[in-house]
């Protein structure tokens, strides 16, 4: 029972928790899995979003935080402490729906995934509210979104990663993903493992015997596969590349290159298609360069190309094929990135 189970309630009302999210945003997709709760699993669960201050001084929170996060376990709040739980959240913010009471099936393999689309927020959520109806248990529970930060006072004109999931970078496409995928790419610190990265499968097409290119003493071939990452917003220019291939040690690409492009206002599915005649406009950043095993590969300015270009999309292509744990792009937040919105 690796998840949060409630004791079997007793007394009026349904159990709740708070949850802090690691990053502000806008959720549009949530999955439930009751993994191994087949006679204990919550029956129906509702979702709750708010944006709080950071830190709520709720009742045992801080010795929680003391306990890095752990609770203990046969513990429960007392029928006054809850009261004033409820007190704090409620005087704390505006709390909205993100998903009203829904039902879950128990945690057998075949149905204890369970996903469910977001209700719409008019603001970013930095705070849920996980409402059990009326107890049992979860094993995980996911949400999916995008992060959301105010460029005026968090990002306009810091030297950050702006490939980074804290500020706001995702990976939206790629060509392969069979054992990994591109926002992975973008989590902070260095991967786990090599299933914390993104990774390809080998191309069937690949010649029987590789030969080496006399000018460049690279693997002479053509072959690649590629992922592009969003960045948080318009980079002035990208000043620094970092390349990770942790855990990648026998998986790790032969070399790469990575390009850039300035579509503030493309859809997502348009940068990543290079089919479509969108104007869209790739210049290179990093010419091919041979990558290694288990390695951070820094890459400085006098390194790269066209270093005075606004960038907002990076393309990654790995020869021939591969994986990496992370890449970092440094420079500095220029202006807000612009996202096209559908019509209702």
């Amino acid at each position: 029972m690796d998840g949060w189970e409630s004791r079997r309630r007793r007394e009026p009302g349904h159990d709740w928790c708070i949850i802090k999210l690691a990053y502000p945003g806008l959720i549009k997709g949530i999955e439930f899995d009751t993994a191994y709760f087949t006679g204990n699993h919550v029956p129906r669960v509702s979702l709750h979003g708010a944006s709080l201050p950071s830190e709520l001084d709720l009742p045992g929170s801080n010795e929680r935080i003391a306990r890095h996060g752990r609770g203990i376990l046969g513990s429960k709040s007392s029928i006054n402490d809850i009261a004033l739980a409820e007190d704090i959240c409620a005087k704390a913010g505006e709390w909205m729906d993100i998903l009203q009471m829904t039902p879950l099936k128990p945690g057998y393999p075949e149905t204890s995934k369970q996903r469910f689309s977001a209700l719409p927020q008019h603001h970013p959520v930095t705070h849920i509210r996980l409402n059990y109806y009326p107890d049992g248990g979860v094993a995980r529970m996911k949400l999916f979104g995008n992060v959301s930060l105010d460029f005026q006072t968090q990002l306009k004109g810091k030297y950050v990663d702006l490939a980074s999931a804290a500020m706001g970078g995702t990976g939206i496409g790629c060509s392969n993903q069979h054992y990994g995928e591109p926002r992975n790419l973008v989590k902070p610190g260095r991967g786990v493992d090599m299933s914390d990265g993104w990774e390809t499968a080998r191309h069937p097409n690949r010649p029987a015997i590789l030969k080496r290119n006399p000018v460049t003493g690279l693997v002479d071939t053509d072959l690649m596969d590629w992922a592009v990452i969003k960045l948080g917003a318009v980079a002035k220019s990208v000043d620094k590349l970092i390349v990770d291939t942790a855990h990648f040690r026998g998986n790790f690409p032969e070399s790469c290159t990575v390009e850039g492009c300035y579509a503030p206002n493309t859809p997502d599915v348009t940068v990543c298609d290079s089919q479509i005649k969108s104007g869209v406009q790739w210049f290179p950043i990093l010419s091919r360069t041979r990558l290694s095993a288990h390695a951070e590969h820094t890459f400085r300015r006098s390194e790269l190309q066209n270093t005075d270009n606004p960038v907002t999309h990076v393309r990654i292509s790995i020869f021939p094929d591969g994986g990496i744990s992370r890449i970092r792009v440094f420079g500095v937040a220029f202006e807000p990135m612009i996202e096209l919105r559908s019509r209702l």
